[in-house]
């Protein structure tokens, strides 16, 4: 089957009849004035639809960074969530009034300071004295490569805890490298109270 030719079929066509009875009507220079008329209005039409074009890319473009942009927020915040779950979860075992273990309760409170857990080690418990309201254990708490700062908050933090410890004894050893660290152990007395209701 052959395709129609398109000049036969525009010559069969009313209205291009009409037209291109008006554009014979035309002189040289009406024609020549269309001729850039339409020129323009092709060109005016090609830019409208590339800036079109590029202003819906640019939008895009836009629309993807503000979600990245809040995607990243989310992640911050994800993971400040997860941060503050786990010191939670590590507080929980200070602050909780109950008898527990004591070395994790020491480790929770040099945590806080700073203090990391390589540098911190809990004797084994001594028996102290036992009375109708409170069980003493004694502990030495030896803590390394700490500053006058953090050995102080770390002392203070202890004999005002949650849970009733006192400070018998504090022995400090310097650094010889003069580097301001220090070692030290802490001698306490942790009380376990003992439950009075029968």
């Amino acid at each position: 089957m052959e395709m129609p030719d398109i000049n036969q079929w525009l010559g069969e066509q009313e209205w291009y009849q009409q037209i291109k009875a008006k554009w014979d009507e035309q002189d040289q220079e009406s024609k020549s004035y269309l001729q850039i008329a339409a020129v323009g209005l092709v060109t005016a039409f090609v830019l409208y639809l590339v800036l079109s074009f590029i202003w819906g890319v640019h939008t895009l473009k836009r629309e993807v960074d503000d979600k990245s942009q809040l995607l990243l927020q989310l992640q911050s915040a994800n993971e400040d969530l997860q941060k503050l779950r786990s010191a939670n979860s590590s507080l929980s075992a200070i602050a909780n009034p109950d008898n527990g273990p004591w070395p994790p309760y020491f480790e929770g409170y040099a945590g806080q300071i700073g203090i990391s857990h390589e540098n911190l080690s809990v004797s084994e418990s001594k028996a102290g004295t036992t009375n109708d309201l409170s069980k003493e254990a004694l502990y030495d708490v030896t803590v390394k490569k700490v500053n006058v700062h953090q050995l102080v908050r770390f002392a203070y933090a202890l004999e005002t805890g949650s849970r009733p410890v006192k400070l018998r004894n504090l022995t400090i050893n310097t650094q010889p490298d003069l580097s301001g660290y220090l070692d030290a152990t802490l001698s306490v007395s942790a009380f376990t109270l003992l439950n009075t209701t029968k």
